[in-house]
């Protein structure tokens, strides 16, 4: 038995025979030559890699599968010597369906070469049992299980299956059940990927290094191995996950043989995810005694349901109910690898343009007069802030567009491989949309919802701060929820007079209905619909990897949307912790009113809000995920990571160890959150940090400026380029000079460095007065 080496000795799995393309070799016969292509299947992700010409022989050892796509059409998968590997197809689809490849069968003269061993045919194999035994045996042949490159393998070394089984039910941290101990080594083996070297598929990394972090995080452990090439930080990720349970940790033998069945299930689960339903319609059927009939659930999103009443329902079990019960089992890259590919799939197709340097015709523009926002959001007049904001400006572009349009996802040459679904221009500031306005306008718009006046008040209606917010008090004291409408009342407004004659049915009822039943006026209606563009405009950003600063509640919004079972006292106590303490301190049934109005108030504005996100994103998948994960997808890291940062950075004109550099490492670090947050969007239009290194679509850069001195001895300004996440620095003598000039910069730059001159037109119209 081999158990917990995932792969060794580069012994090759050898294919079943259905996989294997037994043949002497492919020969092109089309007139046109074979078209190699990056996937299996042929859809405007897939990159053409080349042209292979009429007459090519490709012999049988550069062919390495052979598979049938979704339209039925024989792929083989192919090395070739100029183009890489990639897919050629059998035949053309649709026509006369000419052949492209011939296949040369084995015993031709011309071919006849041998290995030297007399062998001219691979082996078969039926049965994956038979596959793997032959693998196994070349393991085994190869030294496998019998050297061992470092103490701590060979103190990981398994004899037999029973020992396996024993160290299985070890593993286990004390104190906890089996689904919470899997979930927290599940969260902890996920956040290790995220910093240790890991695979192409991102979803794991090498066993050894997991082993070697566990067992120098653990402080009865006999095993330590401290390797050089594992950096300091890994371990402390290792140390601050498990540091409420590091005195009740199991032996990291133990704890390794559970990741071993963990890593095991997610590699199923990799496969298995795109084929089960996510929401069958039989779940919460009326027919079946459920919750609902025809339509969504009232346990989706924000519809209010009484959690109490539940046991008086039938709850049909199914594959996508038992999966969400277990979520946490599942590693975020796997569930992140699932949501990725049905955004592919879901991607509206977009037709490329003659000039593969422009922007196809499908693609629209949008005009956003940035200059006329800033000055609005500065003054004290919100009604003007609410027309010309540079959300209000969007809002009102793309009330017309469908949620096809936003669901593009079209990648032009030169934008430094940003997807899009428009383009921007921003009047009067003379800049090319290389990727960088499109980025700035996601950014400007999620800062002028969260915007306050001298008041404390919201500017623009859409997000208000939380009681927490405004008190600062308890935790989450940066939380915004949705905005309440004025003069707007729920059916509690109207029982505070008649909750003594209703009956405890009534009242559950009541409760569950509560987001449903309300009144409605023009308030109501313009927050609902800014709060249904929101959610569009999240849902857009997080397709095209663009994290958003919308700092919601946990419990009210996030666990909701992934529909996660939440307690209401933590949900009020995230957003108003003293209405959570008056409710815990006596039955007042006027507070008890108040407080389930306003939760019934922002179930029901979230309706809103997740309808503008099912517009562009699949969010019948979004239950796969915990409402932690979901948050960080969609709205990266809050806190600006200095070394991560430093690790993907490039130099251009300077070195690591410049005084210069090293001057500008530490001024980032002693910048406030606020700061970073502005560093930040100065030099790559937006103001979070995806949250590992693997998600970088380009290394951060930084030039070295070659201007010279100004006469009187000052030094210019660094600048920026957004679209290319790239800063340009002079050489500034000393740190306080640098620190004066950056902080300046960022704080005061209100425009983008202009790539033309523009007209007087298109000038007078970016500056003029309100």
């Amino acid at each position: 038995q081999l158990i917990g080496e995932g792969r060794g000795r580069s012994v090759v799995l050898p294919k079943l025979n259905r996989f294997n393309p037994v043949c002497g070799g492919l020969k092109v016969v089309y007139a046109s030559g074979a078209v190699v292509r990056s996937d299996l299947e042929i859809f405007d992700g897939s990159e053409n890699l080349g042209n292979i010409p009429l007459g090519t022989i490709i012999p049988a050892e550069d062919i390495i599968e052979r598979r049938l796509n979704s339209c039925g059409v024989a792929r083989y998968l192919i090395n070739h010597e100029t183009l890489g590997r990639g897919w050629i197809s059998g035949r053309i689809r649709g026509g006369k369906e000419e052949p492209i490849v011939e296949v040369i069968p084995f015993g031709n003269d011309d071919d006849n070469d041998d290995d030297g061993d007399g062998n001219t045919q691979p082996e078969h194999y039926s049965t994956p049992e038979e596959s793997a035994n032959e693998w196994y045996k070349h393991y085994v042949a190869a030294g496998g299980g019998t050297e061992s490159s470092s103490p701590i393998s060979e103190s990981f070394d398994i004899e037999s299956l029973d020992e396996f089984q024993a160290l299985l039910s070890a593993g286990k941290i004390h104190g906890l059940n089996d689904m919470d101990s899997d979930s927290l080594i599940a969260s902890v083996y996920g956040k290790l990927v995220d910093v240790l070297p890991h695979f192409s598929d991102g979803v794991e990394c090498s066993f050894i290094d997991c082993a070697t972090v566990l067992a120098s995080a653990s402080p009865k452990d006999e095993v330590k191995d401290f390797s050089s090439s594992i950096d300091a930080n890994v371990h402390e990720v290792a140390s601050e996950s498990l540091v409420h349970v590091i005195d009740r940790l199991p032996s990291t033998k133990a704890l390794m043989a559970r990741i071993a069945m963990l890593r095991a299930l997610n590699r199923r689960a990799h496969v298995a995810l795109p084929w089960l339903p996510m929401r069958p319609y039989q779940e919460g059927s009326c027919i079946l005694g459920g919750l609902h009939g025809f339509g969504a659930s009232l346990e989706r999103a924000g519809r209010t349901w009484d959690s109490k009443s539940t046991n008086k329902w039938a709850q049909v079990t199914s594959i996508a109910s038992r999966f969400r019960s277990c979520r946490e089992l599942f590693f975020t890259g796997t569930k992140r690898t699932f949501l990725e590919g049905v955004m592919d799939a879901t991607t509206t197709p977009t037709p490329l343009s003659n000039d593969e340097y422009e922007l196809p015709r499908d693609v629209r523009t949008l005009r956003v007069n940035r200059l006329k926002a800033r000055r609005a959001m500065t003054s004290n007049d919100n009604n003007l802030k609410m027309k010309h904001s540079v959300f209000s400006q969007m809002q009102r572009e793309m009330r017309g567009w469908s949620g096809a349009t936003l669901r593009r996802g079209f990648v032009a040459k030169g934008h430094g491989g940003q997807k899009r679904a428009f383009k921007v221009k921003l009047v009067g500031e003379g800049v090319n949309d290389y990727s960088g306005p499109y980025r700035e306008v996601f950014t400007d718009s999620m800062q002028e919802v969260t915007d306050l006046d001298d008041t404390g008040s919201s500017s623009l209606g859409v997000l208000e701060p939380t009681a927490n917010n405004q008190s600062e008090v308890g935790e989450g004291r940066d939380l915004f929820m949705f905005a309440r409408p004025a003069d707007s009342s729920s059916i509690f407004s109207e029982a505070k007079l008649k909750l003594d004659l209703l009956s405890s049915e009534e009242i559950d009822l009541m409760k569950s209905f509560s987001s449903i039943a309300h009144k409605k006026n023009e308030s109501a209606r313009e927050i609902e619909e800014a709060l249904l563009y929101l959610g569009r405009l999240a849902g857009t950003a997080c397709r095209h990897g663009i994290p958003v600063d919308l700092p919601l509640p946990l419990g009210m919004v996030w666990k909701r949307l992934t529909e996660e079972s939440i307690d209401m006292k933590e949900t009020l106590r995230e957003m108003d912790i003293l209405a959570a303490r008056r409710l815990q301190d006596g039955d007042d049934h006027d507070a008890t009113l108040v407080t389930d109005e306003l939760l019934a108030t922002q179930r029901r504005l979230l309706n809103s809000f997740a309808e503008g996100i099912s517009s562009v994103l699949p969010v019948e998948l979004l239950s796969a995920f915990t409402g932690e994960q979901l948050r960080d997808i969609m709205c990266g890291n809050p806190d600006i990571d200095v070394e991560m940062l430093r690790r993907v950075t490039e130099y251009e004109g300077y070195n690591n160890d410049d005084d210069v550099i090293s001057h500008f490492w530490e001024v980032l670090r002693e910048m406030t959150t606020s700061e970073r947050k502005l560093f930040l969007q100065f030099v790559w239009a937006r103001n979070r940090l995806p949250l590992k290194e693997s998600d970088f679509d380009a290394p951060f850069k930084i030039q070295k400026d070659t201007k010279f001195i100004q006469e009187d001895g000052d030094y210019p300004l660094p600048s920026a380029s957004t679209c290319f996440f790239s800063l340009t620095l002079p050489e500034y003598p000393d740190k306080e000079t640098l620190k004066r000039k950056l902080l300046f910069a960022i704080e005061n730059v209100t425009t983008m460095e202009s790539d033309y001159v523009t007209n007087d037109v298109e000038v007078g119209e970016g500056w003029r007065g309100l």
